[in-house]
């Protein structure tokens, strides 16, 4: 069995479901002010070896990669 799946995993051109956030308080908030919450779904835009570019609601965010890797999805 693998471990949760994290957003700097999903492919460009899939989408996922946030389902959790494993970080502290700072990072937390950070990505609460750029919409991405649980519950929330996500569209990869592109994702490389740098920043991810996700499309979030009616907007685009650029997700560092260290933060993606604390973003778990289904």
């Amino acid at each position: 069995m693998t471990g949760p799946r994290t957003l700097k995993t999903v492919h460009t051109g899939e989408k996922a479901f946030i389902v959790g956030i494993d970080a502290g308080s700072r990072v937390l908030a950070r990505l609460e002010s750029l919409g991405l919450l649980p519950g929330v779904e996500v569209d990869v835009l592109a994702n490389g070896s740098g920043p991810m570019l996700v499309s979030v609601g009616q907007g685009r965010v650029v997700v560092e990669a260290g933060i993606a890797s604390k973003v778990l999805v289904a």
